[in-house]
């Protein structure tokens, strides 16, 4: 099969298709290109990225009339390189030209001097800049040249990478092996770069340049009521129509810094979708007197970066000098909407957070910064309170119409009456925009259409979780297997505990009502049996992420604390006798892996000061001054966040259970009554994606929460948007029980039987083996696994699906039934991605011979003695006979292709003249892929092993030539195409030594030519007049130019030159 019908091509034939249909021109550069001004592309050489002539038409279009410095100075602005750069940090300079124009000096016609910003791309009319897709362009980095699949181009700017593999192709393959290796290799092209795609024709996905695989996300939808499907037809209408993607380019690309590296972020599709949808109403914001809608849009779908790409673009796009109210109920939350919006860099002052004056009340700062020039402002809701002994309304803050207050869950608090106060009597004249990770109620109906109005954009639990924004969450009541006493709790004692700080009504009112139930919640007995389960669960847990114990109190929080410290060191005891029993050095150093995991872990306790807190915990022998010293001395929330920190059990009681976001959390425990929406955000904190091995979050229940689960999904479900009513969909919940999952993984594991027994080999034989028998069986199974690329990434994948369901369910009893399963899969997994040394052809053939020559049965390709072995002298019938007696025929043939693969990489790095070897190859390899049957993998066997022997006769070729290989590689270059005598080719031969010879010795010795205008042109001055000494009879004047532009091409290109 030729590469023109393989499916990588007809893959990038089909991305081609859509993108005409959306208006882009095509070309196919590969094989195709020419060099110079009026060469296809006009590309000078190929590590050019920024195709100028592209862009220099579209500055004088879009910046008429301007003398030609001005444009050339911008284009040196943004091709130029700044060394000791990442990636990212290049991004983020062009970026900002790309988005907000380049500056630069020039002399006027009445000459003076002269400044001006040019514009690289016209974002009025988004369709009014030149929309090109290359395939096949081939780029050249320091060291390495590559050809990416499909290259878009705007205005000669490269904003959108593509990288499109075969169905065949797990799209993690396309990031490990392609991406990554393209960012190392020529990592100037993603310099302007705004987004990258992979895609194997099934599954799309989309990132930026700094995104691990985890966050290349899907794109499901053109508008929010679609039903959402994953295709690389949805995700190129979605994201490269021109009038998206310019809208994502210029509105929903943010850089964070709040870590200290550069994070570039892009909008989700949910995101651009619900942003832009507000952005209609901000449209008409008079007509609609000021409610802009409620945006509710799950927790852990990013909801503060949300309000950054609204306020962005609502800036840019409306002017009007806006001031954006940001409005929250907690002093944290506050804290991390400022945070959010700092580490992007749109606020740089913690001024403009009210109530930080000091000398001034916090209304009196809020109406001082409202009533100047800020673009942000930060507010608490409680700023909107009165004293009812001091005044019966609340006064006026500012009339101002240009504020846009922006809710963030503040409009639940105090029953809206805060909010009432905010909207009809402090800023009567402002819009409003309700954010929320929750639907609206029936009992808060009212409020909220008074000051919001209606929905604006919806994204719920239940389709963030089927669109992978966020995992499923799983219910384990633990307190049932305790056998724990847990009281019945009216909602009442729910209500109150939801805050943290209860002030002395408050109090005495709990005493009252929990009289009888909070001796039996805080008995030592009964938290005593919590800490000892807690340490045991958190540490035995499959998958190991962070985790949060939410307590009943801050008394009770210190009291775990003390009992969960005093059980750890049993667990690490109980570790040591498993290890000292280990049945095998496998076993023993798993253990000690643990172990050693178990003793760095830290826990901690995280709850809000009070007054004389000291007094208060000592009265009841409790000491908090080691808590609070370690909550003020360190950024207990920046550790918790990360990963590699070894703070992994926080402890608390209302910090942190909400707008907390951890991703690396994948467990709340709970032991505290509280419901509703608390409870909903509580249970959240653990659904964000995190990891490839993150497969859900898990909710662990001491306290019997689980009616007040199930009745805060009725009213907070997916079904009721926003209907207050508790008659919605009852099948559908946020969570499910952990033991369902029992059932997840049978048929997870019943996947990758009919897989294996697909290429004849049975899980169970390898698990009924004897200890002997298992290897054998192990290096089978892994052997039918290698039938080709496509079987070897199905099972990976599907094995990948087992393991992580297994983790998460483990060790709950209902894992145990599947372990020998899982260690079986595991094994055949091991034997796969065992760590050896990359497959030698030489390896391979001599251990073939020695077949032939021993008359033995092979079970192995292992490494062989350090013989020579001429591979261009092969005996086709000797090896064929040698096949046919290795019994792991997949094996062999598979590593064999990865060796031809690296061999021919390494050949084309010394001489691209080669490419043809490479079409020939990928004829071969895509036969292999689609073969089934043993007599389709001889033939791939017989082909590969004719190929082998065709490389290594070229590998000679510099010898009989007696050319070194840079200089063989411009010799043909120069004969290309050329009928040539013996005389000839001598002639030709000592004019690519000269060249070769000329060059190195006069102009490439000289550091950084590339940067030099000067010495470019030198150079081809030089190459041209020793190319004019060709034989005159056989190169025309032209043939000569033209060769010499190839020859200039091939030198700047390649690095050992």
């Amino acid at each position: 099969m030729s590469y023109e019908y393989s499916e990588d091509a007809l893959i990038e034939q089909a991305t081609e298709d859509v993108l005409k249909e959306l208006g882009w021109k095509v070309v196919t550069a590969w094989q195709n290109e020419s060099f110079g001004e009026k060469g296809l592309l006009g590309r000078d050489n190929k590590t050019e990225v920024v195709l100028e002539r592209y862009l220099l038409a579209a500055l004088k279009r879009l910046n008429p009339d301007l003398p030609d410095l001005a444009y050339s100075r911008a284009i040196e602005k943004l091709v130029q390189h700044e060394a000791d750069k990442t990636i990212a940090q290049q991004n983020k300079t062009k970026y900002q030209f790309l988005k907000n124009g380049v500056e630069v000096s020039f002399v006027n016609a009445e000459g003076k001097s002269q400044k001006k910003t040019l514009k690289i791309f016209d974002f009025k009319d988004y369709r009014n800049n030149d929309f090109l897709a290359v395939r096949q362009l081939e780029v050249s980095g320091e060291l390495h040249n590559r050809r990416p699949d499909v290259v878009g181009f705007v205005n000669g700017i490269p904003l959108v990478f593509f990288e499109l593999k075969s169905h065949a192709n797990d799209l993690r393959s396309a990031y490990d092996d392609n991406f990554k290796d393209y960012k190392d290799t020529i990592p100037h092209l993603f310099y302007h770069n705004a987004f990258v795609i992979l895609s194997n024709g099934t599954d799309a996905k989309i990132g930026t340049i700094t995104s691990p695989y985890k966050y290349f996300l899907d794109w499901k939808r053109i508008t929010e009521e679609g039903e959402g499907i994953v295709s690389l037809d949805t995700m190129l209408r979605g994201t490269c129509a021109p009038e998206n993607l310019m809208d994502i380019f210029e509105n929903f690309l943010l850089y964070d810094e709040s870590n200290g590296n550069i994070i570039k972020l892009m909008a989700k599709n949910h995101q651009f979708i619900g942003v832009n949808k507000v952005l209609d109403n901000v449209e008409n914001i008079e007509d609609l007197e000021g409610k802009l809608g409620v945006y509710w849009h799950t927790q852990g779908s990013g909801k503060t970066y949300s309000m950054v790409f609204l306020c962005e673009k609502i800036h840019r796009k409306f002017g009007g000098s806006y001031t954006f109210l940001i409005v929250v109920d907690r002093t944290e939350l506050e804290n991390q909407a400022y945070d959010t919006f700092s580490g992007v860099g749109v606020v740089t002052n913690k001024n403009v957070i009210a109530g930080k004056k000091k000398g001034v009340t916090g209304r009196d700062h809020l109406r001082e910064l409202l009533s100047e020039n800020h673009r942000y402002v930060f507010s608490l809701i409680h700023k909107f309170s009165i004293d009812p002994n001091l005044e019966t309304e609340y006064p006026l803050i500012t009339d101002r119409k240009n504020i846009i207050v922006i809710s963030d869950e503040a409009h639940r608090t105090q029953g809206g009456k805060y909010a009432r106060n905010m909207r009809f009597f402090g800023l009567p004249h402002a819009s409003y925009l309700g954010f929320t990770g929750t639907p609206i109620i029936k009992d808060e109906e009212e409020v909220t259409k008074n000051i919001f109005g209606e929905y604006v954009s919806v994204y719920d639990f239940k389709r963030a979780i089927e669109d992978e924004a966020t995992l499923p969450l799983k219910y384990l009541n633990r307190g049932e297997k305790l056998n724990i006493e847990n009281p019945a709790l009216d909602e009442q004692m729910a209500e109150i505990l939801e805050e943290e700080d209860l002030d002395e009504d408050q109090q005495k009112k709990l005493a009252y009502l929990f009289k009888k139930e909070y001796p039996i919640l805080t008995s030592e007995s009964r938290l005593r049996a919590i800490a000892k389960d807690l340490v045991w669960h958190f540490n035995e847990r499959g998958y190991q992420g962070k985790a949060m114990f939410v307590a009943l109190d801050k008394p009770t929080a210190v009291r775990m604390y003390d009992f969960v410290m005093e059980y750890w060191p049993e667990y690490l005891a109980e570790l040591e006798q498993r290890i000292s029993k280990a049945k095998d050095s496998q076993e023993e150093l798993e253990l000690q892996r643990k172990y050693n995991l178990v003793k760095s872990t830290e826990v901690g306790v995280v709850i809000s000061s009070e007054q004389n807190e000291i007094d208060k915990f000592k009265k009841m022998n409790l000491e908090i001054e080691p808590h609070r010293r370690k909550m003020v001395e360190r950024n207990l929330e920046k550790e918790f966040k990360n990963e590699e920190n070894p703070f992994r059990l926080a402890i608390v009681c209302a910090m942190w259970i909400t707008g907390f976001d951890a991703p690396c959390v994948s467990t709340v425990y709970l032991d505290k009554p509280i419901k509703g929406h608390t409870l909903m955000q509580t249970i959240a904190r653990a659904n964000r994606v995190y990891d490839d091995e993150k497969e859900n979050g898990l909710i662990v229940d001491y306290g019997n929460v689980y009616q007040q689960l199930e009745k805060a999904y009725a009213i907070y479900g997916e079904g009721q948007k926003g209907k207050g009513s508790d008659d919605g969909k009852k099948d559908t919940k946020p969570f499910e029980q952990l033991k369902a999952m029992a059932a997840e993984i049978k048929k997870a594991i019943e996947e990758v039987e009919t897989m294996l027994k697909e290429e004849d080999f049975s899980l169970t034989t390898l698990i009924e083996a004897t200890a002997m028998g298992k290897i054998a069986a192990v290096n089978n199974g892994a052997n039918a696994v290698c039938r080709n690329d496509e079987s070897r990434a199905k099972f990976e994948i599907a094995a990948r699906n087992v393991f992580r369901k297994y983790k998460a369910l483990f060790p709950e009893k209902e894992a145990r039934q599947f372990t020998k399963h899982y260690n079986a899969i595991d094994a055949i997994y091991n034997k796969l991605n065992q760590k050896t040394k990359s497959a030698d052809v030489t390896a391979i053939i001599m251990k073939l011979q020695s077949v032939v020559n021993d008359s033995i049965v092979i079970d192995t390709v292992s490494e062989p003695v350090n013989i020579a072995i001429d591979l261009s002298n092969l005996d086709a019938d000797a090896l064929r006979k040698a096949f046919e007696k290795v019994q792991r025929k997949n094996e062999l043939v598979y590593d064999l292709n990865k060796a031809v693969v690296n061999k021919l990489e390494q050949m084309l790095k010394e001489n691209p003249l080669r490419m043809d070897f490479y079409d020939r190859y990928k004829e071969i390899v895509e036969a292999y892929n689609n073969g089934k049957s043993e007599a389709e993998l001889k033939r791939s066997f017989e082909q590969l092993t004719a190929f082998v022997q065709t490389l290594s006769k070229e590998e000679k070729r510099a010898f009989t030539e007696n050319l070194d290989e840079p200089t063989l590689s411009i010799f043909d270059l120069l004969i290309q195409n050329k009928e040539l005598t013996k005389a000839e080719r001598e002639q030709v031969k000592k004019v690519a030594k000269d060249t070769l010879e000329k060059l190195q010795n006069e102009k490439l010795n000289i550091p950084n030519w590339k940067e030099s205008r000067e010495m470019k042109a030198g150079i081809k001055t030089t190459i041209y007049d020793q190319l004019l000494w060709l034989p005159e009879n056989k190169y025309t004047d032209e043939e000569v130019s033209l060769k010499s532009l190839a020859v200039y091409q091939h030198v700047y290109s390649y690095a050992y030159f």
